[in-house]
């Protein structure tokens, strides 16, 4: 895989620049942070690189024929689905033991079976994460995925997610420098 190359981006939305001539380079095979304010256009570069956007000028190589997967800020999980049913939506191939021994590593054991309805808000965030974890990419973009987590169940999840996406290519989005710190970024943007 190569590197994926961002040369002045832009992208308004009426009187709105959100990006402004934004470059940067994302490493094949490592883990890249971005830190910004909110509102600076974070999101909208994710939906660029998903193919959900596209600048208005400038140009992104490295993209063509990448899987992606996603964490958004939102869960964007099926509610009426249980934890194992949303995760094997995106990823129909693995066995219901290794989903299952997936949901335990992040402390889910117990409710891979309730709806996701019913499932905390913290719960749902570790259902989303690992969805995108388990299914097969090349380029996975993390939005703010930590949030909403406490620091122990926090901790447990960035240690299974750094270990599930070891020498992929990853862009992280935070507001928080720790999170880049526990997942050993070098790489570090801002908008």
């Amino acid at each position: 895989m190569e590197d994926i190359i961002i040369r002045e981006v832009y992208r308004s939305f009426g009187e709105k620049e959100v990006l402004h001539g934004f470059s940067a380079r994302l490493q094949a095979g490592t883990i890249t942070g971005l830190m910004a304010p909110s509102g600076s256009g974070k999101t909208t570069l994710l939906r660029i690189l998903m193919g959900l956007d596209r600048p208005q000028q400038g140009k992104i190589t490295g993209l063509d024929g990448l899987r992606v997967s996603a964490v958004f800020q939102e869960d964007r999980l099926c509610e009426n689905l249980n934890a194992v049913a949303n995760i094997r939506l995106v990823t129909p191939v693995l066995t219901l033991e290794t989903v299952e021994a997936s949901l335990k590593a992040v402390g889910l054991g117990d409710s891979s079976r309730q709806p996701v309805r019913e499932l905390s808000g913290g719960q749902k965030r570790r259902v989303a994460i690992l969805r995108a974890l388990l299914a097969e990419y090349d380029l996975l973009l993390l939005d703010e995925p930590f949030r909403g987590l406490d620091a122990a169940t926090k901790q447990v999840v960035l240690t299974d997610t750094l270990t599930r996406c070891a020498g992929r290519t990853v862009l992280l989005v935070t507001h928080d420098s720790e999170e880049l710190d526990a997942m050993g970024v070098t790489n570090r943007l801002s908008l």
